[in-house]
C-alpha cells in the first residue's frame, strides 16, 4: 500500500503547501481521503490513469477538505474516465454536492461515469475492494454549530474520520478533531499509522492521548506553517509524554510505502 499526502497545509493559505489531499492506493484500490489539494494536476503529471483515484472519503464541508472535488471531476471527466467513481460524504451533504455538480455543469449524463454516493453516518461501515472503512464521528464542528445551527439549519456541521483496514492491518486518518480524545473510538485495537491533523488542539495533547493506546506510526498532516521545520522538536514532545511510535511531519507530495 502506498500513501501519497498531496497536500498538509491547514485552513490558512499556505506560501508553500496545499491542503488536505491523501492518495492511497494498492495494485487494485485507491481511495482519496478529502479532496483540498490540486489533485487533477497531480495525476496528471504522475501519468496516473483516471480511473484512479476509485472512491473519494469527504470528511466534511470545510472548502480546504472540499474546495477541489468539482475540479477533480471535470478532470477525471475530460480525460475520459469510464469506471463508477465512489463518493462516501456526510449524508446530509450528498444532495448539496449533487446540485454543486449540476451548477458546475457537470450533468451525470455528460460526464461518461457514474458517481455513486454512499452517506456516511457515525459507526457506517462499508467495503472498497480490498479495504474495509469504518467511519467515526469527531466534534470539529460542535462549536460552530453551538453558535449558527439555528440561524442555519440546512448546514451540515458532520465530520468523519475513518479507520481502513486492510490485509488484517489498522490504518486511521483522523480528518479534524476537537481534540485527540476523539480518536477514542478508532484507536481501541492496534493501529499500524495514524494520518493525523495538528491544527485545533495542542501538539502535547496528541502524545498524551497516542501514549495510551498501541499506534505504530504516526504521520503528521494538516499542521500550520510555524510546525514546518519542527520535526524534531514533536519526536522530542512525544518521548516526554511517554509515546513510543515512529512520528513523521508528512510534507506535500511525500509518499511512504507499508
Amino acid at each position: 500500500m502506498r500513501v501519497t499526502f498531496l497536500g498538509t497545509a491547514d485552513g490558512n493559505t499556505s506560501a508553500t503547501r496545499e491542503h488536505s489531499g491523501i492518495l492511497i492506493q494498492t495494485p487494485v484500490t485507491s481511495l482519496l481521503l478529502d479532496c483540498g489539494a490540486t489533485v487533477p494536476r497531480f495525476l496528471l503529471a504522475k501519468k496516473i490513469n483516471p480511473e484512479v483515484p476509485e472512491a473519494i472519503w469527504i470528511s466534511h464541508m470545510h472548502s480546504d477538505h472540499i474546495g477541489q472535488f468539482s475540479m477533480l471531476i471535470q478532470s477525471l471527466w475530460l480525460r475520459a474516465r469510464r469506471a463508477p467513481l465512489h463518493v462516501y460524504a456526510p449524508a446530509a451533504v450528498i444532495p448539496t454536492l449533487q446540485e454543486w455538480l449540476i451548477q458546475c455543469i457537470l450533468f451525470p449524463e455528460l460526464l461518461g461515469f457514474r458517481i455513486e454516493w454512499h452517506p456516511i453516518k457515525s459507526g457506517s461501515k462499508f467495503t472498497l475492494g480490498a479495504f474495509e472503512l469504518r467511519a467515526f464521528s469527531t466534534k470539529h464542528l460542535a462549536n460552530l454549530a453551538s453558535f449558527f445551527q439555528r440561524d442555519y439549519p440546512q448546514t451540515c456541521f458532520d465530520c468523519y474520520g475513518v479507520a481502513i483496514t486492510y490485509l488484517k492491518q489498522r490504518y486511521v486518518y483522523s480528518a479534524d478533531i476537537e481534540h485527540p480524545r476523539d480518536l477514542r473510538p478508532a484507536l481501541k485495537t492496534p493501529v499500524r499509522a495514524l494520518l493525523c491533523e495538528l491544527t485545533h488542539f495542542p501538539e502535547r495533547e496528541l502524545f498524551k492521548e497516542l501514549a495510551a493506546h498501541d499506534v505504530k506510526g504516526l504521520w503528521i498532516t494538516h499542521y500550520p506553517d510555524h510546525l514546518e521545520n519542527k520535526e524534531l522538536q514533536l519526536k522530542k514532545i512525544a518521548r516526554e509524554e511517554k509515546y513510543r511510535g515512529k512520528v513523521t511531519l508528512m510534507r506535500d507530495k511525500r509518499s511512504e510505502s507499508i
